[in-house]
């Protein structure tokens, strides 16, 4: 086989798999869009059952809050870490994590 002739195969291959590729795309990206809808319905329901959980003025005092932050965030970036996770973690006596094997039979 001779350089131009592998070239020109090579080509050939690489066209047809970029082709083929293109020609399934639609429904690679038709199914990924179904499962993003239900994602984020699931998500939406989530959120709506914590949101519920908040009483009113929490969340009121919350969003003054937001709204404080995001317009003095350029003149003083440090009012950002309101919206950094503080948690304090939960001690359990008489919880210890053991290692389990699991074996398939």
């Amino acid at each position: 086989m001779s350089s131009p002739h592998r070239q020109e195969l090579l080509d050939f291959q690489m066209n047809d798999s970029n082709f083929m590729k293109m020609i399934r795309m639609g429904r690679h990206l038709s199914a990924k869009w179904k499962n993003a809808l239900s994602a984020s319905r699931a998500a939406g329901r989530a959120f709506d059952s914590l949101d519920s959980g908040v009483p009113e003025a929490e969340r009121c005092h919350w969003m003054d809050m937001e709204r404080a932050t995001l317009n003095t965030q350029v003149d003083n970036p440090s009012t950002m870490d309101i919206f950094q996770l503080k948690t304090n973690k939960g001690a359990f006596p008489g919880l210890y994590i053991t290692h389990a094997i699991y074996s398939w039979f």
